[in-house]
């Protein structure tokens, strides 16, 4: 091992350069090196504010640093430093008493030394060491410690190229998901008329035969379709919002779902048979829900694009599993095929065998990416006529543990009360939403009030005592959170008593208003037995007639 101090001292910058320490925590030994080798009484990085032309003293070495000389700020140009800092070029001061440039800091200083850190062809900042003696520094001493300031101005170059990377990879990731639903979104949009066609079909034949035996046959379509609309919307809104770095544990079926959801019809209409095949047990991951969404997504795009080339009836096959400690999900296409001299290229970025304008070649390198940052892995065989692209993602937790499924089965609603349950307030500025809440609750002797704003709310909770209000958060005039605030500031109680409903949970502002509450919040559009759950607790406690 070599003894050499200085070799040691540029080793270790090197090693904490490599593992990707703090800067500031580089440049903290990058000055305990310096004034160790340059035997110096003391020692200061000195950073500088170019915008006020200032010097600011960030970290010190040595004895005799009071508060009052560490928030010293000299002018640039003002002292050795900042001739420095104004120059560029490193200065050694042999005797601090011969030198008019010198500003005296400490009174027993008789030599000092000065090197910049230059980062991209400007003076970022300043190492400064003092000598109590007079040629306590020479040429050697100034090479070492400009040697070490090289390092430094590395480690911070490096860090802003870093930040720089992550930020244009946020913004890739983004452009790529924009890319990834521009593709699908009409498709999407399609997709969403034919559940609504058939919900208002069956809402008109409910009306034509009123108590006739196609009643319970309607309402079941009635609701699994309205389902089947929410979660299409639910889906595209996830994938298109901006990019959460919260992960979760959610199964790897539901996975699957979300991301085939928002292709079947578009695969269908071209033609394609999109085969989904899920695990018995929803093995969980724990994922960006929204990225691994992304990821399959582009999967099934290149399988789909894949497939368009030839003349074969298009099959595409999503499926999952475990092996081991690991859950895989697989997309299979029996396209052309990826030629055996291109397949090691393509997760690199900007590589496509697409033409001019088709495609960024970002798809597959952000995808790899994405897994990497998850701890798994992406590979890619390919022959003719059959492509397999393998995910593999660590297993969460006990695998014996799996995720629920939802139901699309319409619940058992609560029967009819004959006792009076309470007083609650509807607040919402969809009228239908309204009518529909409340006649459900006077169905269960329930007495309920409407409002379709805020100040209406506000009005007739200055009259009454209400056990419970039901409130949308997002309304003209004054919106679900003023509705709450002022409610409460008139009886403190019903900062409990709230039970919020939203369309718009996806929302980030959204979000932080309903984790800060101790009030549930139900995604519209939700089961009204759900909405009872949250609501029978309350009841009978607090109202008055």
């Amino acid at each position: 091992m070599d003894s050499n101090p200085v070799a040691i001292a540029i080793r270790e910058v090197l090693t904490a350069i490599r593992q990707r320490k703090r800067v500031d925590e580089i440049l903290e030994m990058v000055l305990s090196y310096s004034s160790e080798l340059g035997k110096a009484v003391h020692g200061s990085i000195v950073t500088i504010d170019h915008n006020n032309q200032k010097l600011i003293i960030t970290s010190t070495q040595g004895a005799d640093w009071t508060l009052e000389k560490q928030m010293c700020q000299l002018s640039l140009g003002e002292g050795l430093t900042g001739h420095v800092a104004k120059t560029g070029k490193p200065y050694l001061c042999v005797d601090t008493q011969k030198d008019s440039k010198y500003f005296s800091l400490f009174g027993n200083v008789r030599s000092e030394l000065v090197v910049p850190i230059i980062v991209e062809e400007k003076v970022w900042g300043l190492i400064n060491l003092d000598g109590l003696e007079a040629g306590a520094f020479d040429d050697s001493t100034l090479s070492t410690v400009a040697l070490l300031a090289e390092l430094a101005s590395f480690a911070i170059k490096l860090r802003i190229d870093l930040t720089e990377q992550e930020r244009l990879q946020r913004h890739l990731i983004q452009s790529e998901k924009l890319a990834s639903l521009g593709e699908t979104i009409a498709g999407i949009a399609h997709e969403i008329n034919n559940p609504l066609t058939s919900i208002l079909s069956h809402a008109h034949l409910l009306s034509l035969h009123r108590g006739g035996p196609t009643d319970a046959a309607s309402i079941q379509t009635i609701v699994q379709e309205s389902k089947r609309t929410a979660d299409l919307v639910k889906n595209l809104l996830a994938f298109s919002r901006k990019e959460s770095k919260q992960r979760e544990v959610i199964g790897v079926n539901e996975l699957i779902k979300q991301a085939v959801n928002l292709k079947r019809y578009q695969l269908r209409v071209n033609n394609i048979q999109l085969i989904s095949e899920p695990c018995e047990v929803s093995y969980p991951v724990l994922v960006t829900a929204q990225q691994m969404q992304q990821v399959l997504l582009n999967l099934l795009n290149n399988a789909e694009q894949a497939i368009a080339k030839t003349d074969r009836q298009g099959i595409v096959r999503v499926e999952a599993g475990r092996r081991g400690e690991k859950v895989f999900i697989t997309v299979t296409d029996n396209g052309d095929g990826i030629p055996a001299h291109i397949l090691p290229y393509i997760f690199d970025p900007f590589f496509t065998t697409k033409n001019l304008g088709e495609g960024t070649g970002l798809g597959l390198s952000i995808a790899h990416t994405l897994i990497e940052n998850h701890g798994g892995t992406i590979t890619a065989k390919s022959e003719p006529g059959h492509t397999i692209f393998t995910i593999e993602l660590p297993l969460a937790r006990n695998p014996s543990t799996s995720i629920s499924e939802e139901t699309e089965v319409l619940p058992p609603l609560p029967a009819h009360r004959s006792q009076q349950m309470g007083r609650v307030l509807v607040v919402d500025d969809e009228l239908a939403i309204v009518d529909a809440i409340c006649e459900f609750l006077t169905l269960q002797n329930i007495n309920a009030d409407r409002a379709n704003d805020g100040h209406e709310a506000l009005k007739l909770i200055s009259k009454h005592r209400y056990d419970a209000i039901i409130s949308d958060i997002r309304m003209p005039g004054l919106d679900g959170k003023q509705l709450y605030e002022r409610a409460s500031a008139m009886q403190p109680a019903y900062r409990t008593r709230f039970l919020f409903m939203s369309g718009d949970l996806v929302r980030e502002s959204t979000q932080t208003f309903v984790s800060s509450l101790n009030c549930p919040c139900l995604a519209k559009p939700f089961a009204l037995h759900v909405l009872y759950q949250h609501l029978q607790p309350h009841l009978n406690q607090f109202s008055n007639p």
